[in-house]
């Protein structure tokens, strides 16, 4: 380099870096605005003091592995000399002189090629000790060390116990050659630099860290409150910490909100509060997906949502006993389920019925004798019968000369077909030769051919038919019978494409009607449950008043008049109580309330309620238990409701005889078999006694009335405590409906959290 020809002075007086200088230049140094303005003011008064024209300051790089230029001067221009040293590199003198804490001085003999400057004397300075910093290099390793054409000058006058606590920081290079006394000067002022150096990079990059991190918080901020999800964080007291605008919409109120709004939002929080108890409590099995109901504080409308909480806490500790849980809306999700598969199951239907079509279309083809072939719209052959298969297909096991022949009737009407597809026409007639390729006689035959367009004109399908002519006379009769098959075959294959289409046309509005018709009645019930029933309560109150003489006496006329009132609504409240039972079933709104009941209290109060209906009709009742002290936890009046509506069954449809009911258990149920003497059930009718709005008879004029949903309900309720019923039947003798129940229900994790006005117990239930 032009640098290295220059002749620089040796320096030999001893520099001002003590006392008041010194802390001057310390001084100076600290109260720089930035890093590299500190080290380009420190490099710039060591140059000035030893008299060089330039100056570098080399730092430990982050992480410490190399070392690269940080700052100079007496360079033209603001461009920093490019150096890059790895700490590994100990044939590197400024490697050897930052990692030894010794000054090393290059006279130019051997100049290092990474040096712009032909003469030069690293001083290094150091910076406190911190996790990952090289090791500063030993006597003995440095005595290991050599460098060609530098030395290391040990000899300077060092106070080796700065080296405590202390790791390499750099090193400043100095355009000059520096005596032992001035040297000492020089690096007692670096070693008291460096830390201080080192700690304004560090404050530098704390500063950029925490700029990074306060970005970083407000991206993430933003993007949380994007997110279409509620999102809230728990801490380990179970108080919300953090949550999103969702969350906020859902969990928070505001001062100018309305009081609808607020007691919905207060209702989400006990919801929220009573899911986070049930997840603390429960086990790492039960850990996972759960569901949570809640409100739309605007709309007032049901919400499912599926919640996913995952415990937060970092390496040291911190955040421990925290969760974030993630509430995802699954309310169309569950309801499009649930449309999903009644349109699978209208697909199947769907597939069953092409299936059968497909299966009368191979029949045919099968059965007439001419060969008979569907190409696809790329001149594929996709179907075929025996007959043409003897003329177009061929085996590999086969001699060569039948493979040759049927690759050549192939190749004939392969090249028929490709010109009829790219033809506007929908039917062609065309005469060929083919050959018989199991004898080598040549077949002429007439190829009538046609193609299956959908709705939008294109073609789907191109049937082929090949009559042989032979024989002509008789090839123009079996033409005229196979012209009228391949119509037919066409018209059935466009009116089976325009049925699927129609079907499924048909699907997507009875898809959009039912959906509309179940989004009606739920609102239709949830709003009128209490409007249909208290005006039919008044009517059976009044009467009962009128009854018992409250308004004056009655004469037998009005006496009669006001029990067929009261018998009517009675029975229209009975009705009605079913549709709504079912109707919250359904909708998943019945709770259990589980409490510890005595076998005996539950049958004294069911036998109490059928009575009258026993004695009106003649029947004996009989009960047997195993105990009367027998306890069990379980929701006590759907017990009586589940017993209530067998019993009345039994008393309903039986005329003479009696009622049967004997309860028996084991280790952890119960069994209640209710038996009766009436007209039971044929064995074809068993299984749909139990669907909704099912009657035996379903005939206009049966003898027996109700709305078909009393087993169906009992049914629900039994699967609701965890048990199971069946029914056993010998027409015209009796039936047996058999229950068993846990003897200790609980709560399914499914069951929703929130508590429902329960309906009363039905009346007489029908099969």
């Amino acid at each position: 380099m032009s640098d290295s020809k220059l002749e620089i002075p040796r320096v030999t007086a001893s520099p001002q870096l003590s006392g008041e200088k010194l802390a001057e230049l310390l001084s100076a140094i600290s109260e720089a605005p930035d890093f590299v303005t500190a080290a380009k003011f420190m490099i710039a008064q060591l140059a000035d003091i030893l008299g060089a024209r330039r100056a570098l300051a080399i730092t430990l790089d982050s992480p410490p592995q190399r070392l690269i230029v940080t700052a100079a001067v007496g360079f033209e221009g603001d461009a920093l000399p490019t150096i890059s040293l790895s700490t590994e590199d100990l044939s590197n003198p400024i490697v050897v002189s930052a990692l030894s804490l010794h000054a090393v001085s290059c006279p130019g003999v051997a100049p290092v090629p990474e040096i712009p400057f032909g003469e030069w004397t690293a001083i290094p300075f150091p910076q406190p000790q911190f996790r990952g910093a090289p090791h500063l290099l030993t006597d003995a390793e440095l005595d290991l060390v050599e460098l060609e054409g530098c030395e290391v000058r040990t000899r300077s006058v060092v106070d080796r116990r700065r080296k405590l606590g202390h790791a390499p920081g750099g090193v400043v290079l100095i355009e000059a050659s520096v005596d032992d006394q001035t040297l000492g000067a020089v690096m007692n002022a670096a070693s008291l630099a460096g830390p201080v150096l080192a700690r304004m990079a560090a404050v530098e990059e704390f500063r950029l860290s925490t700029g990074r991190l306060d970005q970083q918080r407000e991206m993430l901020t933003a993007i949380v409150n994007s997110l279409p999800d509620p999102i809230v964080i728990i801490n380990a007291s179970h108080d919300i910490v953090v949550q999103n605008s969702r969350a906020e919409h859902l969990l928070s109120v505001g001062d100018k909100d309305s009081e609808g709004r607020r007691r919905a939002v207060e209702i989400n929080n006990l919801l929220f509060t009573s899911h986070l108890s049930k997840a603390a409590m429960g086990s790492k099995e039960t850990a996972g997906a759960r569901e949570l109901n809640l409100v739309d504080p605007d709309e007032g409308t049901d919400l499912l949502f599926e919640v996913l909480t995952h415990e937060l806490g970092g390496q040291d500790g911190t955040h421990a006993g925290s969760t974030v849980s993630v509430l995802r809306d699954v309310t169309d999700l569950r309801r499009a389920a649930n449309e999903l598969e009644r349109q699978v199951q209208r697909v199947r239907l769907a597939e069953i019925d092409a299936k059968r079509e497909r299966d009368r279309l191979n029949l045919i083809l099968e059965n007439v004798a001419d060969p008979i072939l569907v190409t696809d719209d790329r001149s594929n052959i996709i179907l075929m019968n025996k007959e043409a298969e003897q003329l177009f297909e061929a085996d590999d096991s086969e001699r060569w000369e039948r493979a040759a022949l049927v690759q050549a009737n192939d190749t004939k009407f392969t090249t028929f077909i490709s010109d009829f597809t790219i033809s506007p026409a929908t039917a062609r007639r065309e005469q060929m030769k083919l050959q018989i390729p199991d004898t080598g006689v040549e077949l002429p035959v007439e190829v009538v051919s046609g193609k299956i367009l959908n709705r939008r004109g294109e073609p789907l399908a191109i049937v082929s038919v090949l009559h042989d002519l032979t024989e002509q006379v008789e090839n123009e009769r079996l033409y005229e019978e196979l012209k009228t098959s391949s119509s037919q075959l066409e018209d059935r294959i466009k009116a089976a494409t325009a049925d699927l289409a129609e079907q499924n046309t048909r699907l997507q509005w009875q898809s959009r009607e039912l959906e509309k018709a179940n989004r009606l009645k739920s609102e239709f019930l949830a709003s009128m449950s209490h409007e249909l029933r208290t005006p039919i309560n008044a009517l059976i109150g009044y009467a009962s008043l009128m009854l018992d003489r409250i308004y004056g006496d009655l004469t037998p006329r009005q006496e009669e008049g006001l029990n067929r009132i009261q018998g009517a609504a009675q029975h229209l409240l009975a009705l009605i109580n079913d549709i709504l039972d079912l109707a919250k079933i359904e909708a998943g709104r019945m709770p259990l309330h589980l409490d510890d009941v005595t076998l005996g209290d539950i049958m004294t109060e069911i036998s109490q309620q059928i009575e009258p209906m026993v004695k009106k009709k003649n029947l004996t009742l009989n009960i047997e238990l195993p105990s009367r002290d027998l306890t069990l936890h379980t929701d006590r009046t759907k017990v009586k409701q589940i017993l209530l509506n067998l019993l009345s069954n039994a008393v309903k449809f039986t005329h003479q005889g009696g009622i049967w009911v004997t309860i028996s258990r084991d280790e952890a149920d119960l069994r209640f078999d209710v038996r009766d003497t009436g007209i039971g059930i044929r064995e074809s009718d068993l299984d749909s006694i139990w669907e909704d709005f099912r009657q035996v008879d379903q005939s206009r004029t049966r003898e027996f009335g109700g709305t078909g949903l009393g087993l169906s309900i009992t049914r629900k309720l039994v699967d609701a405590l965890g048990g199971h019923v069946f029914a056993e039947s010998v027409y015209g003798k009796g039936s047996t409906f058999t229950v068993v129940l846990p003897i200790t229900s609980i709560v399914r994790p499914d069951d929703p959290p929130r508590v429902v006005d329960e309906v009363p117990p039905p009346p007489p239930a029908t099969r």
